[in-house]
C-alpha cells in the first residue's frame, strides 16, 4: 500500500470512529441538541437536490474565493518583504501582531459603516480574516531563510533576482503552502461570520437552521462546510505537488 492510500485509510478509520461516537451521543442526548448522523445524512443529501440552495452556496463561495485570492496577493508579498527588509519589519510587525489577534466580529460594525452590507462588505470581511495570517506565516518563512544559502548564491555571482527566484522562493515554499491552507480556513470562517451578520448565503442558511427544533439541518450545513474545506485543502496539496514536486519528495524523505 502506497503512502497516499495509507494516509486516506488512516483518515477513514478516524472519521468512522468519530461518526460512531457521534451517533451514540446523538441518540442519547436527542436531536434538539445533537442530531445523530443518521438524521443529518438525509438533510445533507437533500441539499444537493435543491437548486436554490446550491446557487446560494455557489454565491457564497464566489465571494469567499475572491477575498481569499486578494488576501494571498496582498499578504504573501507584504510578509516576504517584512522578513527580508528590516525597516518594514520594524514598521509593520507591531501592527500585524495586534491585528492578527483582533476578533473579526468586533470590526464588523466599522465595515458596515464603511462599505454597507453588500458584496464589498462580505469581500472585505473575508479578506481581513485571512490576510494577517497569510502575511505572518510568509514573514516567519522569509525571516528564517538561512544566510548561508544566500551566501552560496552570492559566491556564484547570482543577481538579487536570481537569489530570490532560485533560493528564497524554494526555501519559502513550505511556509507559503501553510499560509495558503491556514488562510483558506480563516477565509471560510470570515465568510460565515459576515453572512451571519446580514443573514445571507451559507451564513443565512445556518442562522435559519438554528431556529428549528432539530439540529439536523444545522449539522448538515456544518458538514457541508467541512467537506468544502477538505476538498479545497486537497486541491491546494495537489497544486503544490504540481508546482514543486521536490516538496512532496522532501517530506517523504524526512
Amino acid at each position: 500500500m502506497n503512502e497516499t492510500a495509507l494516509r486516506w485509510l488512516r483518515h477513514a478509520i478516524g472519521l468512522i470512529g468519530l461518526v460512531v461516537i457521534w451517533e451514540i451521543g446523538g441518540r442519547r442526548v436527542g436531536d434538539a441538541l445533537l442530531a445523530p448522523p443518521s438524521m443529518v445524512l438525509p438533510d445533507f443529501i437533500a441539499m444537493f437536490e435543491d437548486p436554490a440552495l446550491l446557487a446560494t452556496v455557489a454565491g457564497s463561495l464566489r465571494q469567499m474565493v475572491a477575498g481569499y485570492a486578494l488576501a494571498l496577493l496582498a499578504g504573501v508579498p507584504v510578509g516576504i518583504a517584512m522578513g527580508r527588509l528590516r525597516l518594514l519589519e520594524v514598521v509593520l510587525y507591531p501592527w500585524l501582531s495586534m491585528l492578527i489577534v483582533t476578533s473579526i466580529a468586533s470590526l464588523i460594525p466599522l465595515f458596515i459603516l464603511a462599505v454597507g452590507t453588500g458584496f464589498q462588505f462580505r469581500l472585505l470581511v473575508v479578506f481581513v480574516s485571512a490576510v494577517f495570517y497569510v502575511a505572518m506565516i510568509a514573514y516567519e518563512g522569509a525571516r528564517d531563510v538561512e544566510r548561508r544559502w544566500l551566501d552560496v548564491g552570492r559566491s556564484f555571482s547570482a543577481t538579487p533576482l536570481q537569489r530570490f527566484r532560485l533560493i528564497i522562493v524554494p526555501a519559502l515554499f513550505p511556509h507559503l503552502l501553510t499560509a495558503a491552507r491556514i488562510g483558506l480556513g480563516q477565509a471560510l470562517r470570515g465568510m460565515v461570520i459576515a453572512e451571519l451578520f446580514v443573514i445571507i448565503g451559507i451564513g443565512g442558511l445556518i442562522h435559519n437552521a438554528g431556529q428549528e427544533l432539530s439540529t439536523a439541518r444545522n449539522f448538515a450545513l456544518l458538514v457541508l462546510l467541512m467537506t468544502i474545506a477538505l476538498v479545497a485543502n486537497e486541491l491546494l496539496r495537489w497544486a503544490a505537488s504540481r508546482l514543486a514536486p521536490w516538496y512532496e519528495a522532501s517530506r517523504k524523505v524526512s
